[in-house]
């Protein structure tokens, strides 16, 4: 999965995400806050589900070649000649490209992260030091406390921290929560009291520390999106009215709260704010007027998720989810290449097939003058790459479809020679031979000059036969096929016996072969051994 596609993918899981929150406005902010949770875990969660799960596709509905049947291309040989005008620059490599936008865009990622991490580790250390020397509540806060841990069903034992910071209210903790007043608390009175312990007591039996922290953990690994930022604060802010509700389903007046938290935010604001990694009582300027219009509204949903809302809000953003994370995102994926010859020089005009058997689609190109090509737009799925040029043989590979683009480079082999002869009589006359293959065409009057472009492949002159020997009868009739390689120096090596009607026919074919001589095949003036193949036919003489 690559960079584009973690980031749509994680962002349309967010946005979605935050589109149902707007529309649950009018359900309580315990429910949008559950809704964010999840949307913000699913699409963080969404690359490694992509991973173990199957990938899928949206069907193509591209049009298959204008030849539907298989292509025949000939194979008489390509043969440039050598005096070059120009050189051409060796082509683009995609892979390479890639290689070094990932050797650059890894380390940025990962410099981002330690960045965003150390902030938060900052942020945890911070919360430690508020504490003072003198930590422990007066009878007051604590029968306060007990009073409404007692009525939310708070049942873990909470630590009372007097803060040596003015203007701090914050609570962390899991397995023990810790709830920072600040100095002057003492002087509060009873009805504040109730309402900031309230409200924190309501951060602890919701979870929301443990929450938030999770969250800015999958911020600081995502910090290039923005859409995990903005879903952060979103999620911040949600806690915050939903403990607001918890607090005024107590009892308490929404007129009398909004009034306290007003008289918090006046008094906080004298002091200078740090940002902590906890939920905090007083209200930033940014979302005080929002949380006060809410507390005033009587028309508003107040009350806690459920669980049969729970699940369902599971299993349906699971449903939402994993289609999008095994979406392989076929559109955007290009296979692209570069086709050379055995000594990897480049081969411009090559015809290059990818076929898709299974929606029976082809896409074809040729290589431009580089010897680069470039498909786009290919959907997930098994393909079929096919290259062909004359003078080479057909390459055939497969490749598969992931989600990700793909470079390769493929490599040609010159094309097998073809002689095909008939023998008949006992003295061995031959009355009909052919010779054809991809080396055996009439030979071109060109002259190879060495070292005239070392970039372009594909410059082949084929071998001419230089010395024919013609089998004689061996006494039987029959079919006989032989491989051979013609070597460097033109001579005959390596002659192998492929497919016999009878024994007794190898030994003629093979001395007859043996003998034969060409001049050099040359491969962009380079001697190169070629293959061959020979069809020899023996038939009696009536």
């Amino acid at each position: 999965m690559d960079l584009m596609s973690l980031t749509v993918k994680t962002s349309l899981i967010l946005a979605l995400g935050m589109l149902a929150t707007v529309a649950l406005r009018r359900r309580s902010a315990a429910v949008r806050h559950w809704i964010l949770a999840l949307t913000l875990f699913c699409a963080a969660a969404a690359p490694i589900v992509g991973r173990l799960t199957p990938s899928w596709t949206l069907p193509a509905f591209g049009a298959p070649t204008s030849e539907p049947g298989r292509v025949d291309v000939s194979f008489s040989p390509v043969v440039r000649p050598g005096a070059a005008t120009a050189t051409v620059p060796p082509a683009p490599q995609s892979s390479a490209a890639n290689g070094l936008i990932w050797a650059a865009a890894v380390p940025i990622w990962l410099i981002g992260i330690a960045i965003n991490v150390s902030l938060l580790l900052i942020g945890m250390f911070r919360l430690n030091r508020l504490r003072s020397t003198h930590s422990s509540a007066s009878p007051a806060i604590t029968e306060s406390l007990e009073h409404v841990a007692t009525f939310l069903g708070l049942r873990r034992r909470v630590s009372l921290i007097r803060g040596n910071r003015p203007g701090v209210v914050v609570t962390w903790g899991v397995v023990n929560p810790k709830v920072v007043l600040p100095a002057d608390a003492e002087a509060w009175s009873r009805e504040r009291l109730d309402v900031v312990l309230a409200h924190e007591v309501a951060h602890i039996t919701r979870g929301d520390w443990l929450v938030q922290t999770v969250a800015e953990v999958c911020k600081a690994i995502y910090w290039f999106n923005p859409m995990f930022w903005v879903a952060c604060a979103r999620l911040r802010y949600e806690s915050e009215r939903a403990c607001d509700d918890a607090v005024m389903n107590m009892g308490v007046r929404s007129h009398v709260y909004a009034a306290e938290l007003l008289a918090l935010a006046r008094s906080f604001a004298r002091h200078r704010q740090v940002w902590l990694p906890a939920p905090a009582m007083a209200a930033r300027p940014s979302n005080l007027e929002r949380r006060v219009r809410a507390m005033l509204s009587a028309h508003l949903d107040r009350g806690p998720i459920t669980r049969r809302g729970r699940w369902a809000s599971v299993f349906v953003l699971l449903a939402i989810t994993l289609p999008i994370a095994t979406f392989a995102q076929g559109g955007f994926v290009t296979f692209s290449g570069t086709v050379v010859d055995p000594q990897d020089r480049l081969l411009p005009a090559a015809t290059v097939t990818i076929s898709d058997a299974r929606r029976d689609v082809k896409h074809e190109t040729k290589t431009d003058r580089n010897g680069h090509f470039e498909l786009v737009g290919l959907p997930g799925g098994d393909y079929s790459v096919q290259v062909k040029i004359p003078g080479f043989r057909t390459l055939t590979d497969a490749f598969t479809v992931n989600g990700q683009s793909l470079d390769r480079a493929l490599k040609m082999q010159v094309g097998e020679l073809q002689e095909t002869i008939t023998v008949v009589s006992d003295d061995g006359t031959v009355t009909s031979a052919r010779q054809s293959g991809s080396a055996l065409k009439k030979r071109p009057n060109t002259t190879c000059v060495p070292g005239a472009n070392d970039v372009v492949g594909g410059n082949i002159r084929p071998p001419h036969k230089v010395k024919d020997v013609r089998p004689g009868y061996p006494g039987v009739s029959g079919n006989i096929e032989l491989a051979a390689t013609i070597g460097t120096d033109g001579s005959v090596t390596d002659v192998q016996v492929v497919k016999a009607d009878r024994p007794e026919l190898a030994s003629s074919a093979i001395d007859a072969v043996r003998q034969w001589e060409f001049d050099s095949t040359l491969l962009n003036c380079i001697p190169i051994e070629v293959q061959m193949n020979v069809s020899i036919s023996f038939r009696q003489n009536r």
